[in-house]
């Protein structure tokens, strides 16, 4: 139909409930490309945290905790924002949608945190064969890599629980 009863004082189109969901989705996915930004080796963040270790644990802690407080700012805001778009569409059907939007790729994650396990396993079972130091740098390789999409993995459904959850 055109227009539907959602059993709220909003009524809502299709296109308003597609909205929702897609405001969802690209929500979900700032989510974890933040995520990864503020854990991944590859990036800045990361390699600040471990140059601050030169100097003293004291400032290790400070300026991670201050780190960890940055990088939760994004994350909030774009779930704030979805929640404010998919509610002013359709009501709390909308926030709905929008939750059901951040699941849209749970499949996804679910399978990249599962690869950081999976790695460590490979570099605990490659110590206890005792094989040759150049197997275990290069499952340190993929160990540190697997840290990082276990992150993502659970940045991604921290952030994904708050819409949930309303």
């Amino acid at each position: 139909p055109a227009e539907y009863d959602n059993g709220s004082v909003v009524g809502a189109t299709p296109m308003q409930a597609w909205f929702c969901i897609s405001a969802g989705l690209i929500g979900g996915c700032i989510v974890g490309f933040i995520t990864e930004y503020y854990t991944s080796h590859s990036y800045t963040p990361v390699r600040e945290v471990a140059q601050s270790c030169e100097t003293g644990a004291a400032t290790n802690i400070i300026y991670g905790l201050a780190l960890g407080y940055k990088s939760a700012i994004i994350p909030i805001s774009v779930i704030a924002i979805v929640t404010y778009i998919a509610f002013a569409n359709c009501g709390m059907y909308g926030v709905a949608l929008g939750a059901l939007g951040f699941l849209g790729t749970l499949a996804t994650c679910l399978a990249i945190d599962v690869y950081g396990p999976v790695c460590d396993n490979a570099g605990g079972i490659a110590e206890m064969s005792e094989l040759p130091s150049s197997v275990r740098d290069k499952t340190d390789a993929l160990d540190a890599a697997g840290n990082t999409t276990a992150a993502i993995g659970k940045g991604f459904a921290i952030g994904s629980a708050a819409p949930v959850s309303l």
